[in-house]
């Protein structure tokens, strides 16, 4: 079953904003919609997000072969139809982990694939030409790599669907790998995930949460994704180490957890991906 997702806005009430200089970003000048149940309900648009998460040794490949992997990877939404939009980069270790309890798998790098459906996602994943590139470029640059995809929905607004305008053009994504311990576990985690967003979302809202999509993974159903979008730095960190992204991702009783942190568009410290 598909998950709801939320654009988010910013709440001046909640925390004062803080200067450009202080984050390295402007604030947001256009609200994307947000979906919720209820009066506040507007028409959403599934959707369905492909993650892959890469862990690049630094000391095995350099800096510049690990940017180019990853552009290589990224680039392939222009090689293949289907593809809504992207994002790639490389994980922030100083966050990769920010507000999650216990142990979390790190990896180094994430790709982001988002498509309108299933159907353009299988073409995606069986073309000769993205399994060729993944293949060459994870044995030659990786030394571990896991991928999920999951379906969800996004507000029927065409910006925040594909992630145009100036309200797109800079910000943090933080994708977040949930394992557990059967399918039946993940499916009732994802459940109370939706449960908890109806009732939180304007709090969510308030801390700054620019647009969130998850479910429960298409393959390995014991598994739940997590796209959560930040418009800077700040706002990131605001979320992150609050109370409610931890009652939101449920960190405890899960097997393990995998999170990805990057950087996109200005943000990005290596490239404008």
């Amino acid at each position: 079953m598909a998950s709801p997702s939320i654009s988010m806005r910013k709440c001046a009430a909640a925390r004062s904003q803080p200067s450009r200089s202080a984050v390295g970003a402007r604030p947001s000048r256009v609200r994307a919609s947000s979906a919720s149940s209820g009066a506040n309900s507007k028409k959403s648009q599934p959707v369905v997000e492909h993650l892959l998460l890469l862990r690049i040794d630094p000391d095995e490949v350099s800096s510049a072969d690990a940017r180019k992997c990853i552009e290589n990877l990224w680039s392939l939404q222009y090689q293949m139809g289907g593809v809504i939009c992207s994002s790639a980069g490389e994980s922030d270790p100083k966050k990769a982990g920010s507000g999650l309890e216990g142990d979390v798998s790190q990896y180094t790098h994430a790709v982001h694939f988002r498509f309108p459906a299933r159907a353009q996602l299988d073409a995606f994943l069986s073309s000769p030409t993205v399994q060729k590139m993944q293949e060459e470029e994870i044995a030659e640059n990786c030394v571990g790599a896991a991928s999920l995809s999951f379906e969800s929905s996004i507000p029927e607004d065409l910006f925040a669907i594909f992630r145009k305008g100036q309200d797109w053009e800079e910000g943090f994504d933080h994708a977040v790998v949930i394992e557990c311990e059967s399918e039946a576990e993940a499916g009732s985690r994802a459940r109370g995930m939706r449960d908890f967003l109806e009732v939180n979302q304007p709090s969510m809202e308030e801390c700054g949460v620019q647009q969130l999509t998850f479910g429960t993974a298409v393959t390995d159903g014991n598994k739940i994704g997590i796209l959560m979008r930040f418009r800077n730095e700040y706002d990131f960190d605001y979320f992150t180490n609050s109370a409610l992204y931890t009652k939101f991702i449920g960190a405890g009783g899960s097997r393990s957890l995998s999170a990805v942190t990057y950087g996109v568009g200005a943000q990005q410290a290596t490239r404008n991906l």
